[in-house]
């Protein structure tokens, strides 16, 4: 079973336990005392700017501060509404806990990944209102996920986001059309999310074919872009095409016409390593892409890296730890298995690893340390 198919499945029986009353989202996700919990990303965090964590290395585990978690964000004090009634004109305790945490996430996400080019204090500010203004409450409701956790989401605000998606034949006609199924998932929760904080929508781009997604406004317009594509075919020249139909017209042009309103946030889905190129072509155009950022006046936070799988393919694997082990790269990129690896290495710390979380982490990977440093 896919990670479509996982996601229909809990989505249904989350349906079910609808009917009874919506518990607080830290409350459903309490384990008992002789298990570890998923740690909740607390607010408010440490005031801005916030120190560079360091990232451990793809496959091998993670070790929070002490009296934390081992491979997850540190613990802190859970989000809570304050409760007391709000002073007459003020916004409700709810309003003011979200924009709260909104504001430091953001500011937290400018410091660590150095995007103060693109977000001096009064442009950020305004990006701080327009966020606080969305429900984050109702979407963790619909993604039967803790609030803390969709509000990191929140970092994807200040990105301009790319999909970088696979589509060699093995997409379509390997593990009975799965890996297709879970493209599409991926695609359409990314946009789903992104167009909450984002009028322009998500970008779309392939690895094989031309056609060109911009400005992908729904969930709805981002499946169906991939179902358009039927013929799924060729190879996997991902670091060739990543250059040609990316770095280059995307990142290269702006910085050369100055015109770069958002860093941008690429993230790559793909099933297995690359082919019909050099095994180090992906190595290097990472690394051209981060040397040309750091040359401008943007820095090098202007472009950022996530590449997660879809499939079992062993290959794949190997080729995701090389990139996230790489004592260059590495440090450039976040990697996400497959949902189903992902998963089983939770349940062997005694967390539940729910195919939404996962998302959550493929989304925000590459942006923020706390959940890169679960790998």
């Amino acid at each position: 079973m896919g990670l479509a198919s996982k996601l229909a499945a809990a989505q249904a029986q989350a349906g079910q336990a609808g009917a009874q009353a919506y518990q607080p989202a830290q409350q459903q996700w309490q384990q008992p005392a002789s298990q570890q919990q998923w740690p909740q990303p607390g607010y408010p965090q440490a005031q801005y700017p916030q120190p560079q964590y360091p990232q451990p290395q793809y496959g091998q585990p993670a070790y929070a501060p002490q009296g934390g978690q081992p491979g997850y964000p540190p613990q802190q004090p859970a989000y809570q509404q304050p409760g007391f009634p709000p002073q007459y004109g003020a916004a409700p305790p709810q309003q003011q806990a979200t924009t709260e945490a909104v504001r430091n996430k953001l500011q937290q996400t400018v410091a660590t990944n150095k995007l103060q080019a693109f977000y001096p204090p009064a442009k950020l500010q305004q990006v701080i209102d327009k966020v606080s203004a969305v429900d984050f409450r109702q979407l963790a409701q619909r993604w039967n996920s803790p609030m803390e956790m969709i509000l990191d989401l929140c970092a994807l605000s200040l990105y301009d986001i790319v999909i970088y998606a696979d589509d060699s034949g093995s997409m379509k006609y390997t593990d009975n059309g799965e890996r297709l199924e879970d493209l599409k998932v991926v695609v359409s929760k990314v946009a789903e999310v992104v167009t909450l904080f984002d009028d322009d929508g998500i970008t779309i781009r392939y690895i094989n074919s031309e056609a060109k997604g911009d400005n992908i406004r729904s969930a709805q317009a981002a499946s169906e872009f991939v179902l358009k594509r039927s013929d799924f075919e060729g190879g996997t020249p991902l670091g060739t095409s990543l250059e040609k139909k990316i770095v280059q017209p995307i990142l290269g042009a702006a910085i050369k016409k100055r015109s770069l309103q958002k860093p941008l946030l690429v993230i790559t889905i793909t099933d297995g390593e690359p082919t019909f190129e050099a095994a180090d072509m992906i190595f290097k155009v990472i690394k051209g892409a981060k040397a040309m950022a750091a040359e401008s006046p943007y820095g090098p936070g202007a472009i950022a890296f996530e590449f997660a799988q879809v499939g079992r393919d062993q290959q794949a694997q190997a080729f995701l730890a090389k990139l996230d082990n790489d004592p260059t790269v590495g440090a450039m990129v976040d990697a996400t298995s497959y949902y189903e690896l992902e998963a089983d290495e939770c349940a062997k710390k005694g967390v539940t690893l729910s195919p939404e979380l996962w998302l959550v982490k493929l989304m925000v990977g590459a942006i923020d340390p706390s959940y890169d440093a679960q790998d």
